[in-house]
């Protein structure tokens, strides 16, 4: 497209600079993603009693935009309503919004928000803040994203330390009776 020539440098450059300036923008923008809540979960792994049991939430929401073409303005933006969790025990779902595990009287909500997300050999990673009960720190989630047409289906799963986010205080703290290691399960399937 250009022709380099023994012109001087003055006047050379500030007519390609010129050229290239008028040149189309070609601006690239993370598709924005919706949750198709019937075929997804947000859920976690966690042990009781050395015993180990899943547990899920009804109701989260998100604003999700990705592009691997565009990292840079992908970002997911998670809302959850603590106080929908369903392990499938009665027991254990009366008891966990107390005070002692999520306090949803307090903390009706946790958030998960990104700063950055960023391709790996196997994937990608979201690096972001949880916010549980007031208690926030980041969280690194491993995900992979398969897009087929206008849908979208993305898997993730990262395991945090729930004594540091202040869920299960009192006698929940022994870990002989309530892990600490819980692992936290995304696995959604999107459309634009």
């Amino acid at each position: 497209m250009f022709r380099l020539t023994s012109r001087p440098a003055g006047r050379f450059f500030p007519r390609l600079w010129l050229m290239a300036a008028a040149l189309p923008m070609v601006a690239s923008a993370a598709t924005e993603w919706n949750i198709v809540h019937d075929e997804s979960r947000l859920g976690f792994e966690a042990t009781q009693q050395g015993g180990r049991f899943e547990g899920r939430f009804e109701d989260f929401s998100a604003d999700m935009r990705f592009s691997a073409d565009d990292l840079a303005a992908s970002r997911f933006d998670v809302t959850i309503a603590t106080g929908s969790v369903n392990t499938g025990s009665s027991q254990r779902d009366a008891n966990l919004p107390d005070a002692e595990w999520f306090n949803t009287d307090a903390f009706p909500e946790a958030y998960y928000v990104t700063r950055e997300i960023r391709a790996t050999p196997n994937g990608y990673e979201a690096v972001g803040d949880l916010t549980i009960r007031d208690n926030t720190h980041e969280v690194v989630l491993p995900f992979t994203w398969r897009t087929e047409g206008e849908r979208a289906e993305m898997d993730g799963a990262v395991t945090i330390d729930r004594v540091r986010f202040g869920v299960g205080q009192g006698e929940w703290r022994d870990p002989s009776v309530a892990g600490h290691a819980v692992e936290v399960v995304v696995d959604l399937t999107l459309e634009r």
